[in-house]
């Protein structure tokens, strides 16, 4: 238990979620501090998930736990436009994680309760329930989502199975529960999903937003390449393509670049920070919002650092991811900056670290 608690820390963020789960399907209370800690200053969401679902299964206080993923999927980060709620504009707040947290934990329940106020059910008997269900319902789509919840490898050829029985907007479905499964042998279903151009422009585009959002939660890096190229195609051809009807609404972009921050594709991070000063990219505002949340998963400053001194409304957001990641000085050091954006920004980056108001109790 040792090796699992060390691999909490790992940087690949499949590694760390898997290491989630084995503590808490064979750990032990003595680990339970490990897990708490390691979730404390998690970033990416699906790994934190699986980090206080794994001490709950210790444990750990439901309450208290709720209230940790509950803060952090309600984290705000000061940007050009004053503070926002990167979590929420990415489709990761509160309320989505509650859904994800009810799954996890006891998915046959009412989930219209208070999630401080679940009752843990064993996993065990969970996946025989649900097992008993796909086998007898091909088409049971609440329970093949419920069952990749539990996330043990066991399951992924009975969720697998039912893309290849079922229609295309089932296929959409089985797409996000093989992220929520979190199984790495499922990268190479999601990836032909994301990169097919035989599929008219309605389905194409639900199917390769249900990929990407997948492709992120698997915690693989080496996928950034495949995620960033996918980018590309989505700029040049797909959101311009005649049809694309929601694909130009919601843009499979807002997805990728998420899944670049969940994937932990720390080398793109450049490619990220070029998107800060994106205001026009979708319907909801632009692009700069998930670039931010995702660079903050990241970790990285030196391209953060970069963008300061360049025009004003990348300034302010790259400051604003800055001050998230902690670089209280670097707040402090623009607080009389020239743009009154990016001043701004570092007030309310100080402001928001006195608080605690980013994601980290």
């Amino acid at each position: 238990m040792v090796l699992l608690s060390a691999l909490l820390r790992d940087p690949v963020p499949g590694v760390r979620r898997a290491a989630a789960w084995s503590l808490g399907r064979q750990g032990a209370e003595p680990e339970l501090r490990a897990l708490w800690e390691a979730a404390r200053v998690e970033r990416c969401d699906s790994v934190r998930l699986a980090m206080v679902v794994a001490a709950v299964r210790l444990g750990a206080e439901v309450p208290r736990a709720w209230a940790l993923l509950e803060q952090a999927a309600a984290r705000r980060f000061a940007c050009y436009y004053g503070p926002r709620r990167v979590a929420e504009a990415c489709g990761a707040g509160p309320d989505l994680m509650a859904r994800r947290w009810w799954r996890a934990l006891a998915p046959e329940a009412d989930h219209h309760g208070n999630p401080a106020g679940l009752r843990p059910v064993p996993t065990e008997q969970v996946r025989s329930r649900l097992r008993a269900r796909l086998l007898a319902d091909a088409e049971d789509r609440a329970a093949v989502m419920d069952l990749a919840a539990q996330q043990h490898p066991d399951d992924l050829d009975l969720i697998m199975g039912r893309k290849w029985v079922s229609g295309r907007r089932e296929s959409h479905a089985i797409c996000e529960a093989l992220g929520e499964h979190g199984d790495p042998r499922a990268q190479a279903t999601l990836v032909a999903v994301l990169r097919a151009m035989d599929v008219d422009p309605g389905h194409g585009f639900a199917g390769r937003r249900a990929a990407g959002t997948a492709l992120g939660r698997l915690g693989d890096p080496g996928v950034g390449r495949i995620l960033a190229q996918a980018m590309v195609d989505e700029a040049l051809d797909h959101e311009g393509r005649p049809g694309a009807g929601l694909g130009i609404q919601f843009p499979v972009r807002t997805v990728l670049i998420t899944a670049l921050g969940e994937a932990g594709c720390v080398d793109l991070a450049p490619l990220l920070a070029d998107y800060l000063a994106n205001t026009h990219g979708s319907a909801f505002g632009g692009f700069y919002l998930p670039a931010m949340d995702a660079l903050w998963k990241l970790g990285r400053t030196e391209p953060l650092q970069a963008r300061l001194g360049g025009p004003e409304l990348a300034a302010a957001n790259a400051l604003g991811v800055l001050g998230a990641l902690g670089a209280v000085e670097t707040l402090q050091s623009r607080l009389h900056d020239p743009r009154p954006r990016v001043a701004q920004a570092a007030r309310d980056g100080l402001d928001l670290w006195e608080q605690g108001a980013q994601g980290e109790p």
